[in-house]
């Protein structure tokens, strides 16, 4: 349910983003005027020092060295688990460059950035990129410890990537939208890739446990 809350939440920001129903445009404005105009060179430096740990650079790293670590098992599971966690993570990615891409929507004006900026504005990388990361290691750190540390590793998560939303719309080099758009796009495909790994699991036990089942029964079968 939360994938297709969040797929319709992008979806809708989408519209206003490519201008095909630009219902947010006034929000957008005004939400970016005000805070340029209220900015503090104290805060500026803070926001700056925090958006740049979450660069794609950094983030699927760091992605790939908490899959290998939170995974138990061998050096191999390990490193497979890691690379197909970082792998998911570079699809939505890819993903987002596309759309990003395809709309094509312009920066806010450069006289209003804090720090430079490169690339288009929706959705921001630098959002999607942190929820990303923050999810799949709030994915893998609940996967590994008992289920109780979800109620402070995901209000975690959700935190840090609210936190980079905000720096990017503070250092004035996104609008409002474009970063909403980054959060439910990312909470879309995380959800999703959950789903999907949950089926796979119950699959995987459904059989397991057939296959336990026909044990049994031609063991008993043999007894007689």
């Amino acid at each position: 349910m939360a994938a297709v809350f969040a797929a319709l939440a992008f979806l809708a920001l989408l519209a206003s983003a490519s201008d095909a129903f630009p219902w947010a445009a006034g929000f957008d404005l005004g939400v970016h005027s005000w805070l340029v105009s209220h900015r503090a060179t104290a805060l500026i430096s803070v926001a700056t020092a925090i958006t740049s740990t979450a660069l794609s650079g950094i983030t699927a790293p760091v992605v790939f060295v908490a899959a290998a670590a939170l995974t138990p098992g061998a050096v191999r599971t390990r490193l497979i688990r890691a690379v197909l966690v970082v792998t998911l993570m570079l699809s939505a990615v890819l993903c987002r460059f596309a759309v990003s891409e395809l709309i094509a929507r312009p920066r806010p004006p450069s006289a209003d950035w804090a720090v430079q900026a490169g690339g288009l504005s929706f959705p921001s990388g630098h959002t999607s990129d942190a929820a990303l990361a923050a999810g799949l290691i709030a994915w893998l750190v609940v996967r590994r410890f008992a289920s109780a540390v979800r109620w402070l590793v995901w209000p975690i998560a959700a935190g840090y990537a609210l936190l980079i939303a905000w720096t990017r719309v503070y250092l004035g080099v996104h609008w409002p939208t474009d970063v909403l758009g980054s959060l439910a796009f990312a909470t879309s495909w995380l959800s999703g890739a959950l789903v999907l790994q949950r089926l796979d699991e119950r699959e995987t036990n459904a059989g397991s446990a057939g296959v336990a089942g026909s044990a049994r029964d031609s063991t008993s079968r043999g007894r007689k």
